[in-house]
């Protein structure tokens, strides 16, 4: 596994393309109803869910049950399907489903393969701003069917780096993290969701600070970020998409930017 990933383990190379596809698919009727007068409800947590969330989520959820039987399914909306630790798809329909109600383009559908506990298949679709990400374990990563490759900055203090929503740092009792971050970075700056994942992913930042997170937020970026060339961590430096937090960067400035953040985060 971590000189790669067989793709052979979920159908092959035409297996991998119906799933792209399907994401592809889910992705376009969710831009249907993309900045129409969209009604969201809110969740126990607070967040906001949309009929179209539960839509692509069951689009994606079923294929993956009909196709793969004994595999797992875990997905934002509708939580464990099975149970196989060996073979997971872990699914947020709508990445970014605040900037969807208020019609920002920044929203997405991911897709990720987590295989033996690790994430080896990473898909990202943002049909309002026409971007697609694809990234296999071993076999880089690529941006509408081109390689990505994220940036070189070598230096924290010469790096523009990205971040979630503030309420992420406040509720998450680390705000004095982002404060170390601003004294830490050339620019740092709002992000949220795959969005900041983007960024660095295409080398316009170098690296992205997401406090509050869950696996099914970050296992597609997880592999898209490594096999682009960079890292991905949890806050505490922990690789892990399980770890609460993401720290997702272009490898160069990676340690420099977690002990920044360690030093701080406690207060």
């Amino acid at each position: 596994m971590s000189n790669g990933f067989d793709v052979d383990r979920i159908g092959g190379s035409g297996a991998l393309q119906a799933l792209t596809d399907l994401v592809v698919r889910a992705g376009d009727i969710a831009l249907k109803h993309f900045d129409r007068g969209v009604i969201a409800e809110q969740k126990p947590d607070r967040s906001p869910v949309t009929a179209t969330d539960r839509e692509v989520e069951r689009i994606i959820r079923d294929y993956v049950m009909e196709r793969y039987p004994h595999a797992e399914f875990f997905g934002e909306e509708t939580g464990r399907h099975g149970d196989n630790a060996d073979l997971r798809f872990i699914v947020d329909p709508i990445d970014g489903t605040r900037a969807f109600v208020r019609g920002l383009p920044t929203w997405s559908v991911l897709c990720g393969i987590e295989v033996d506990g690790a994430p080896v298949v990473g898909i990202a679709y943002m049909p309002a701003a026409g971007d697609l990400f694809v990234g296999v374990l071993g076999q880089g990563a690529t941006h509408n069917g081109e390689p990505a490759h994220v940036s070189t900055v070598a230096s924290l203090s010469d790096s523009t780096v990205m971040h979630g929503a503030l309420q992420q740092f406040t509720e998450g009792g680390v705000s004095q993290a982002l404060v170390g971050l601003a004294d830490a970075c050339d620019s740092a700056r709002g992000c949220p969701d795959f969005d900041g994942y983007r960024q660095v992913l295409l080398g316009r930042a170098d690296a992205m600070v997401d406090p509050g997170v869950e696996s099914y937020d970050v296992c597609a970026p997880a592999v898209l970020i490594r096999e682009a060339g960079g890292r991905f961590t949890s806050m505490a430096g922990e690789e892990t998409i399980y770890g609460g937090s993401a720290v997702a960067s272009n490898g160069a400035i990676h340690d420099e930017l977690v002990a920044a953040l360690r030093a701080t985060s406690k207060g």
